[in-house]
């Protein structure tokens, strides 16, 4: 038998200190209603019967020691199992924590009253929940959960506390970390977005590979000995490696480079998010800017194009690299697991010793924009994306926004 007390949407998923000095009050008050038990009993053996009065008081007195031992021995005896039916959820998924109660006495437990909390990714339908546990059954407290928001999350148990047979003192069950703590990730999604053609000429911009070789009017070897590239319209079937998409760009059709060898690796991307105080706007924020980036990197991969992600966790910048479907798949998993933190340095040091021009895909906001204003003034050529939700504007001539349909457009200055 369980019971689950649900709180403000505003609170919804914090536990506040006011759980805690409700317990203070709630001791005080049944203490002082016992000591008045106490005191009607003195009464009756004073004015009206010595006998009753002590056989009364004696009874009184002696359950309460008998409530205290008691509730001391059964809190000994229990023991609580947390677990979870699934740790990797999607945007949206729902979950079922279960806190499995069980003990060793005969004896039935007082009223036992757990207090639940999640990191803001994860929605709780409430954070209180009591139950007791008779005999020595298990009792298996149900907790639903919801995903919100992508990125590394956590379940926990804060507080487990037991109120004594008479329900004047409330006992706190000491949990150690693994009985307390599940951790769990959220994928984000991968949005199914057509191919913004704007967008990508203007990524291409920013491409530093055998695209920077201007076409030539040598069919195989200038008059100097050098290779020339020769270039003509593309036509379905062309291989899109060959793409000279610096040229395309500039002449607004596709262009094949005729040339047999192909080299760069591609494009560089990184993501820029500090780590900050997270809320509902905070994380959407982050969400949309992620998202955006996979569904950015879909689009590369539908042209027939290769990039690298670059992404810090735990203090080190990670790559990625991005040449089919199956790779952004993957990408996909290891941001659930993601969890902001303090970068080594605002750009990766492989995009500037590569001679690759900075792609920023920023989570910074209006309201704190540091880091993505370091990154503009480090590198004023490169490119920064944010959300279009951030408010972020006016940190570089070459910002552009990600909005909530993931569409891609340059900012208004």
């Amino acid at each position: 038998m369980t019971k689950t007390e649900k709180k403000d949407p505003v609170m919804k998923g914090r536990l506040s200190d006011s759980v805690y000095e409700n317990t203070a009050f709630k001791t005080t008050r049944s203490f002082l209603s016992y000591a008045g038990c106490i005191g009607i009993a003195l009464a009756v053996m004073y004015f009206l019967d010595g006998t009753a009065g002590v056989i009364l008081t004696a009874a009184l007195i002696c359950a309460f020691v008998i409530s205290i031992v008691m509730t001391l021995a059964v809190m000994r005896s229990i023991t609580v199992t947390l677990t979870a039916d699934r740790t990797a959820l999607s945007k949206g998924d729902d979950a079922v924590m279960t806190a499995a109660l069980s003990k060793t006495l005969i004896l039935p437990a007082p009223v036992v009253e757990i207090y639940t909390d999640a990191t803001p990714q994860l929605e709780l339908s409430g954070t209180l929940y009591k139950a007791a546990v008779a005999g020595r059954e298990t009792n298996r407290i149900k907790i639903p959960i919801k995903a919100l928001h992508s990125g590394a999350c956590e379940f926990r148990i804060t507080r487990i506390a037991l109120t004594d047979y008479l329900g004047i003192f409330t006992f706190r069950l000491k949990l150690s970390e693994e009985q307390s703590r599940v951790k769990m990730s959220v994928y984000p999604d991968i949005p199914d977005a057509a191919v913004q053609t704007d967008f990508l000429k203007t990524t291409t911009q920013f491409q530093s590979n055998d695209d920077d070789d201007e076409e030539s009017d040598e069919n195989s070897i200038t008059p100097t000995g050098m290779p020339g590239y020769d270039h003509r319209q593309y036509v379905p079937g062309d291989p899109l490696k060959r793409i000279n998409w610096k040229l395309s760009s500039k002449r607004d059709i596709y262009m094949i480079r005729l040339d047999e060898q192909i080299r760069g690796a591609g494009q560089m991307f990184f993501l820029d998010c500090q780590p900050c105080e997270e809320d509902d706007r905070i994380l959407t924020v982050r969400d949309t800017v992620i998202e955006g980036m996979l569904t950015m990197l879909t689009m590369l991969v539908r042209e027939g194009r290769e990039a690298t992600f670059f992404y810090c966790k735990e203090g080190l910048w990670l790559s990625a690299d991005i040449h089919d479907n199956s790779d952004i798949f993957r990408l996909q998993e290891q941001l659930g697991e993601y969890t902001p933190c303090e970068a080594p340095s605002l750009i990766p040091p492989e995009i500037t010793a590569a001679g690759k021009t900075p792609i920023c895909f920023t989570a910074a906001y209006a309201e704190d924009q540091g880091s993505a204003a370091q990154i503009a003034a480090q590198a004023p050529e490169g490119l920064i994306i944010c959300a279009l939700s951030s408010g972020l504007q006016g940190i570089s001539p070459n910002l552009w926004t990600i909005s909530q349909e993931y569409e891609f457009k340059k900012a208004t200055v």
